[in-house]
């Protein structure tokens, strides 16, 4: 018996013995799963089972048959799970009655943790693979945000996400959303969080996570879930910050468009669109547009007078002074449907839509006949710093495209600026 137990003890991590009644009768070593053995030897063995073992494994303790490479999770006296492989083999009296189950394991705890690490590595990896396919897929701009975020929120198994960008440190814009969101979140959530932000919400638990871009902050991207949704463990964070490294880089790249497209849309002293969008926006808004209904509106087309005289006299900031402050009259005057641009050097134009000429021409009375707008930049009163204005109404028998309604716009006001000449040369 002795010879047995010694060449148990060098093949096997461990060894046991269980009765009829499944009670343990023997097993290896002084102390075992943080016992003693003492109190193991008597006690019934599915005691040991930790609570994650299948049902079905109870019955291992009591086999009357030879099995091989069987799982048990025992429970440790701390409580954590002990992993065992055991080959069990049944023991029998002379008369061929069982008596009992002999069984030898071997502690296999620390693979199954590789095991469940592995596993965990390669669905973030498998997780991560698809969320960054879909970032590449995607348009960059506020729209090409919305298959992201239904991506991150389907493979997260999360209700929801949300994309905040931070304009400033106080101001922020929702850029897209996925998901119903039942309370407004993202009020609830303070800019100034450095990294993450886990909070309960009514019925929700809430995940704010910092998108940043070269460490700086620009973002927040946030989640949401109700239920076994909400049951997020240290992978689902991992994962989550890793979407919002993500999501920082997108954000700059929308930033970076954004700024683009202002400015190759938009002059860059004044604010204004440019000559170039200014027409296509004529084309687009009014020229390619399909309606019943006759649109009207009015091209005005301005020109300063004595432009010149500002720059030689009093500098090109000045100058750029001047047209700054034409542009803001412009841009205070502008309805819902006009829009302004500055057509390069000191010519600007203006559609007013759904206006006819003489209510056109009253909106622009403060300026055309106001000596003083101008007042600060005249030099020379025989020749005072002012405006030519050309006002057209749209004629679709005249305008056929928009260059020919800025081009009648553009000769009448030349024509006005002539007329201007001639009256203060015979003053």
């Amino acid at each position: 018996m002795s010879r047995y137990k010694d060449f148990t003890n060098l093949a096997a991590d461990i060894a046991w013995e269980t009765n009829r009644d499944g009670n343990i009768t023997y097993i290896s070593g002084n102390e075992r799963f943080g016992y003693k053995n003492s109190q193991i030897v008597g006690l019934k063995a599915t005691k040991l089972l930790h609570k994650s073992t299948p049902a079905s494994s109870k019955h291992y303790f009591t086999l009357k048959t030879p099995q091989t490479d069987l799982e048990l999770v025992l429970k440790h006296a701390s409580g954590d799970p002990v992993t065992l492989q055991v080959s069990t083999i049944p023991f029998f009296d002379k008369q061929g009655n069982w008596e009992g189950t002999r069984a030898i394991g071997k502690d296999v705890t620390l693979d199954r943790y590789r095991d469940i690490e592995l596993a965990a590595a390669q669905n973030r990896e498998k997780v991560m693979s698809f969320i960054t396919q879909s970032i590449r897929e995607a348009e960059v701009s506020r729209k090409g945000l919305d298959p992201v975020l239904k991506a991150i929120t389907l493979s997260l198994a999360i209700d929801g996400c949300q994309i905040i960008r931070l304009k400033t440190n106080s101001l922020r814009e929702v850029m897209s959303t996925f998901g119903a969101m039942p309370v407004p979140i993202s009020k609830k959530i303070d800019v100034s969080i450095n990294n993450r932000l886990i909070f309960d919400h009514r019925n929700l638990r809430c995940i704010a996570q910092v998108t940043k871009y070269q460490r700086e902050a620009n973002g927040l991207l946030v989640f949401w879930g109700n239920g076994a949704s909400s049951n997020w463990n240290d992978d689902d964070l991992f994962l989550f910050e890793q979407c919002a490294d993500l999501i920082g880089i997108e954000l700059e790249h929308i930033a970076n468009r954004e700024l683009l497209e202002v400015l190759s849309t938009t002059d860059q002293l004044t604010g204004l669109l440019n000559r170039g969008t200014f027409e296509k926006y004529l084309t687009e808004k009014i020229f390619a547009q399909v309606t019943t209904q006759a649109l009207t509106g009015v091209l005005v087309f301005i020109d300063f007078d004595n432009f010149k005289l500002i720059n030689d006299s009093q500098g090109h900031k000045a100058g750029d002074k001047a047209l700054v402050k034409l542009a803001n009259f412009l841009i205070n005057l502008a309805r819902p449907g006009d829009f302004v641009a500055r057509f390069g050097g000191d010519e600007f134009a203006m559609w007013l839509n759904n206006l006819e000429k003489p209510a056109a021409r009253a909106l622009f009375k403060p300026l055309l006949f106001n000596t003083n707008f101008f007042k600060e930049f005249s030099v020379d009163r025989r020749k005072p710093v002012g405006i030519s204005a050309g006002f057209v109404s749209l004629d679709r028998s005249y305008d056929k495209t928009a260059s020919d309604l800025i081009e009648r716009a553009d000769i009448l006001m030349y024509r006005r600026k002539r007329d201007k000449k001639r009256r203060q040369a015979s003053r």
